[in-house]
C-alpha cells in the first residue's frame, strides 16, 4: 500500500499535472498508466495475503465512466486504489448509459457512485446522470473526476441538481480519503455540509455580473461629440 499510495501515485499525479498543461499528450498517459497497472499487479498477491477474511468491508463502490467516453485509464486507477483501501468495487467498464448505473446501483446496494470522464461530451452526461439518480431516489454520495471535470463544473452544473454530496475529485489518492468521510457517520453531515459552502462560493464568483443596459435613446443622447 505505501509503494501504491507512495511513489506509484506521485507518478501518476505528476503525469497527470503535465498532461492537464499541455506538456504529455494521451500516448503517454496511456503508458504510464500501464505501468502503473502492471506494477500492481505484481503488488496484488501481497495485499491480498495480508487481507485477513474477518475484515469488514469500508463500502462498496460503483464505478463507471459515462456513456459516450471510452477512456477508462483513471476509473482504473481509482478501483485499485479503493479497493487496496478496503472498498468492494463495483466496476462497469465504459460507455455505461444512465440506465445500467441506477440499475446494478440498486442490485448490489452500493454506498456510493463514483462516474469518470475524459472528454468534453462527458461533462452534459454527468449533469444527465446526477438527474436521473436524483429523479430515482438515490441518496448516496456521487464522486466525479476525469480530465474534464472540475470543481468549478460540479458547482455549477452538477450539484444543483442532486441533492446529495457531490464531490469532485482532481486525482484517484483523494478518493479514499473522501469516501471514508462520506461513509463515516460522524464525519459526513460536517464534511457535506463543507462541500456545499464552496461550491455556493464557486457559484457566486462564477455568476455574471448583472448590467445595466442603457436604451438606444439614451446611448445617442449620450454619445461623445468629437467635433
Amino acid at each position: 500500500m505505501d509503494v501504491i499510495e507512495g511513489p506509484l501515485m506521485e507518478g501518476m499525479n505528476y503525469v497527470g499535472e503535465l498532461f492537464g498543461a499541455g506538456k504529455m499528450f494521451l500516448p503517454q498517459v496511456v503508458k504510464t498508466a500501464r505501468t502503473m497497472k502492471k506494477a500492481v499487479a505484481i503488488l496484488q498477491p501481497v495485499i491480498e495475503s495480508e487481507k485477513t477474511a474477518d475484515v469488514k468491508s469500508a463500502g462498496k463502490v460503483l464505478l463507471a465512466t459515462v456513456k459516450g467516453d471510452v477512456h477508462d485509464i483513471g476509473k482504473n486507477i481509482v478501483g485499485v486504489v479503493m479497493a487496496c483501501n478496503g472498498y468492494d468495487i463495483i466496476d462497469l467498464g465504459v460507455m455505461v448509459p444512465v440506465e445500467k448505473i441506477i440499475q446494478r446501483a440498486i442490485e448490489e446496494k452500493v454506498d456510493m457512485i463514483g462516474l469518470s470522464g475524459l472528454i468534453t461530451p462527458s461533462l452534459e452526461e454527468m449533469v444527465h446522470v446526477a438527474s436521473e439518480l436524483e429523479k430515482a431516489g438515490f441518496n448516496i454520495p456521487l464522486l466525479n473526476g476525469g480530465a474534464t471535470t472540475s470543481k468549478l463544473h460540479t458547482a455549477l452544473k452538477i450539484d444543483p441538481v442532486y441533492s446529495s454530496p457531490v464531490v469532485y475529485l482532481k486525482d484517484a489518492s483523494q478518493n479514499a480519503g473522501v469516501a471514508s468521510k462520506l461513509l463515516n457517520p460522524e464525519l459526513k453531515d460536517s464534511f457535506a455540509e463543507e462541500i456545499r459552502s464552496e461550491y455556493q462560493s464557486l457559484r457566486e464568483k462564477g455568476r455574471p455580473v448583472q448590467r445595466e443596459i442603457v436604451s438606444l435613446d439614451d446611448a445617442r443622447n449620450n454619445k461623445l461629440n468629437l467635433f
